[in-house]
């Protein structure tokens, strides 16, 4: 099995793909045009593998790392945050960064599609917030153009996965396609022509998979609590979360299932009515205003009633007057992609300027 762990993310090219939809007010038979690849940031020094508790673990050593987001030598007062039937019992013994990298053939030789490598995460260092972060990638692009983000929220506490899933497909002009097949591409049921996608290439079939193997090779992550024992995942403890492409489906997949919260980077999904699932108010938006496709991701917040007018994060203090609805306006190179860890998100004094916004999204403790 591919699955390494290590103590710092290594720099991997990322966000783009040509063309997808990310700022959904109502059903599309097409697709916009999403950006290019572009790199992710680096600092220098060196890093240590490990590799422990599998048999079939492979180790990598990386000489790249991001900025910090939590203090590697800051005092755990426990052992373990268990004592909480109701939160996962990690095991705190050992503070490191713990790094996961996931073949989705290996776990699982009946996977036909989609079968990019795969990544997850847990921070030890961090106090654990009882909390997976199920992040989707924007179209066309891989887990690994998002595995700088996946360390960066781990080091929040989150436990985080980042599964490979459908999302390179192009409308065909029959009603609905464009729900439908988000739709499918997240749960694997049958909704779509334009796409053929079995539970086990889902979306969230992936997750279970990928958590039921964390959970056999790294039980001292707990990463079994987030599994309901029926097939499925816990989602009053999830927050669902993308970019782009991702960030549509992330709205659309927050409607339909009760997650914990919705994080949606440079997109949005805009048919929420009174039957959603998740409470539209603890889902939340990040856009650029020098973003093309930014009135675009305006307007789904605007459809959807996120709470709140737009508020400029990046001039602002944290809690943003309570808007759900954050931008921001730093120069970079990239803004569709410097709304999360990329090499276009700016940094100031070793942090990251749009770390505050991040955290207010996901409901991290602020610094």
């Amino acid at each position: 099995m591919r699955t390494g762990w290590i103590l710092c993310a290594a720099v991997v090219a990322g966000c783009g793909g040509g063309g997808g939809t990310d700022t959904e007010v109502s059903d599309s038979s097409g697709a916009m045009t999403s950006p290019s690849n572009t790199g992710q940031p680096s600092t220098n020094g060196g890093s240590t593998s490990t590799s422990e508790g599998s048999t079939t673990t492979e180790s990598t050593t990386n000489e790249t790392t991001v900025p910090t987001t939590t203090d590697p030598s800051g005092d755990t007062s426990s052992s373990s945050s268990g004592g909480d039937p109701d939160f996962p019992d990690v095991d705190l013994t050992d503070p490191q960064l713990y790094e996961f990298e996931l073949d989705p053939a290996e776990l699982d030789p009946t996977v036909e599609d989609a079968i990019a490598l795969q990544y997850a995460h847990l921070d030890t260092r961090a106090e654990p917030q009882g909390k997976l972060v199920f992040f989707l990638s924007g179209f066309t692009n891989t887990p690994a153009a998002w595995r700088n983000f996946g360390a960066h929220l781990a080091g929040y506490g989150f436990h985080v996965v980042e599964p490979h899933y459908a999302n390179d497909w192009s409308c065909d002009g029959s009603p609905d396609c464009n729900t439908n097949t988000r739709w499918e591409a997240l749960i694997g049921e049958d909704h779509s022509p334009v796409i053929d996608i079995s539970r086990a290439d889902s979306a969230e079939g992936r997750v279970v998979t990928i958590l039921e193997h964390l959970d056999e090779v790294h039980p001292g992550g707990d990463w079994g609590f987030y599994l309901d024992g029926a097939g499925g995942i816990r989602y009053e403890h999830v927050i669902i979360a993308g970019i782009s492409h991702g960030a549509s489906s992330s709205g659309l997949f927050a409607t339909r299932r009760p997650f914990h919260r919705a994080a949606m980077h440079s997109g949005g999904w805009g048919n929420v009515d009174d039957s959603t699932m998740t409470p539209v108010d603890v889902m939340y938006g990040l856009s650029h205003v020098a973003d093309e496709q930014h009135a675009g991701h305006l307007g789904a917040w605007e459809s959807a009633g996120l709470p709140g007018m737009p508020v400029i994060a990046d001039t602002m203090a944290p809690p943003y007057g309570d808007s759900h609805r954050l931008i921001v306006q730093t120069p970079n190179g990239y803004p569709h992609c410097s709304v999360v860890v990329s090499g276009d998100s700016p940094i100031v004094d070793d942090e990251y300027v749009f770390d505050p916004a991040w955290r207010t999204m996901y409901g991290a403790p602020q610094l």
